[in-house]
Parts: structure tokens; C-alpha cells; sequence
């Protein structure tokens, strides 16, 4: 997939890093335990953290890093430690024009014949079936996705985004979805044969990503994609130092 731009055109600011208690940070997505797995061995092997996670400075809302930062929290866990400390780079968040939020769109890659709107209906979600798809389709609350499936059809799928994914995951093949970082690749992937069906997810606001945590009606895994205008330093900070009994 397509880049936004090449990880080394961005300037390198270095950034306070902070230790934040884990219990006090939001997540707004949910996670993958086999990706905790692969850290948390990667982490025992280091012996250090070395990615500092992302943090809304005022909100305490995760924006990147949540499987960091439950395969610390699980690392601690085991360890029998009451207080667990995650190095964090605090940002403002909402009105912040160097974060931008974008969004991901999961494209189904499994084999299988298709047949829609009948799939739709097994699967238990209502739908509008639209001619002719517009972007302006993905601003209509009521929607949570919009499905392009490969015989030129669209359907727009009504509900949260968070209940849908879930009912799509669970009739399909969850290994199956790859994910496209912007609409016309989602879109062009389809037409191209490379998936099956394409979910074009409808925008998710700052507001949303805020709201999402604080209620704890997270989002499906690869939902937002948190982009910064710089990047940031790493570090090399021993798990030890994180960990207070």
C-alpha cells in the first residue's frame, strides 16, 4: 500500500517523554492479542522499552501504542507489580494541525463466492443500496460503513462502526481482511481484484476518538491512524524502571 510520505522526509523532534501510570491512560481501540504476544517476548528479550507511546496531553487518551501498552501492563502482571509506569509523548490533541486523523478500510482478501445483499442479510444488519456512491455517503451518521463489493454494487450499512466490524468479523474469515490507508485505494482494490469486498469506513473525528475512549465502546483494531507532521525519538528505558511493586 501506498505511503502517506517516506518515514525519513519527517523532521525528528525530539519530545519530553513521560512516565504516565497505566491506569490512568484511555484506549480507544481495541487489540490483537497475538500482536501483545509478539511484543511482550520482543520486550523480555530487550529488557527495555524502547517506543514511547502516543497520549492526548489532556484527555489521557491512547492514539498509538495500545498493544505496547497492554503487553507492558501483562509483562508487570506476571511480575506481581501493583504500578506500572508507560513512557508516553504527551500532545495536544484536538485542535492540534500537526496530528491529523485518518482512517483505515479493511478490504476482504478471502476466497469464496459472494452473493449480495444476501450475505448482508445472514449476517444480520440493515441496508441502503445506493447507484451511485459518493465520499458524502461516509458523513451520514446513520452509516457506519459503506460496502463495495466486486459486481460494482454499493450498500450502505447502518449502525456503528464498532457492531458491524464485529458481525463482518465473525461471518468471515478475520485473517482474511487487509487494510487500505485511503478510500480510493479501498475502492481500486475491489475493481482490481485484489479483494473481495471493500468496508469504506465512514469518518472518525478527533471528538470521536475522545468519546469512544472515555465511554469504553472501543473501536474494532486498525480503525484510526493517528499521522503527525514530525517524528519523534526513541528510547531505551529498562523495563525495571517501569515497574514499582
Amino acid at each position: 500500500m501506498a505511503q502517506d510520505r517516506f518515514y525519513s522526509e519527517k523532521p525528528l523532534v525530539h519530545q519530553h517523554i513521560v512516565l504516565i501510570n497505566i491506569s490512568e491512560l484511555y484506549g480507544h481501540e481495541e487489540i490483537v492479542q497475538t500482536q501483545v504476544e509478539w511484543l511482550k517476548d520482543n520486550l523480555k528479550k530487550l529488557g527495555y522499552f524502547f517506543r514511547p507511546i502516543l497520549v492526548a496531553k489532556h484527555e489521557k487518551v491512547i492514539l498509538d501504542g495500545h498493544h505496547r501498552v497492554v503487553a507492558l501492563q501483562e509483562i508487570g502482571e506476571e511480575k506481581g507489580v501493583k504500578t506500572i509506569k508507560i513512557p508516553c509523548v504527551e500532545i495536544e490533541y484536538v485542535d492540534n494541525p500537526d496530528i491529523t486523523l485518518g482512517t483505515w478500510h479493511p478490504i476482504y482478501t478471502g476466497k469464496g463466492s459472494f452473493s449480495f445483499p444476501d450475505e448482508i442479510n445472514k449476517i444480520g444488519i440493515e441496508w441502503e443500496k445506493v447507484e451511485l456512491f459518493s465520499p458524502a455517503l461516509l458523513n451520514v451518521p446513520k452509516f457506519g460503513f459503506t460496502l463495495k463489493t466486486n459486481d460494482g454494487c454499493y450498500f450502505c450499512l447502518k449502525g456503528t462502526q464498532q457492531d458491524i466490524y464485529k458481525k463482518f468479523l465473525s461471518h468471515f474469515e478475520p485473517e482474511a481482511f487487509d487494510y487500505a490507508k485511503t478510500l480510493d485505494y479501498a475502492i481500486q482494490s475491489v475493481e482490481t481484484g485484489k479483494g473481495t469486498f471493500a468496508l469504506l469506513r465512514t469518518r472518525v473525528t478527533k471528538q470521536d476518538v475522545i468519546r469512544s475512549a472515555k465511554s469504553e465502546k472501543l473501536y474494532a483494531p486498525k480503525t484510526t491512524r493517528h499521522i503527525l507532521s514530525f517524528r519523534y525519538q526513541d528510547i531505551k528505558v529498562p523495563l525495571e524502571k517501569l515497574f514499582q511493586s
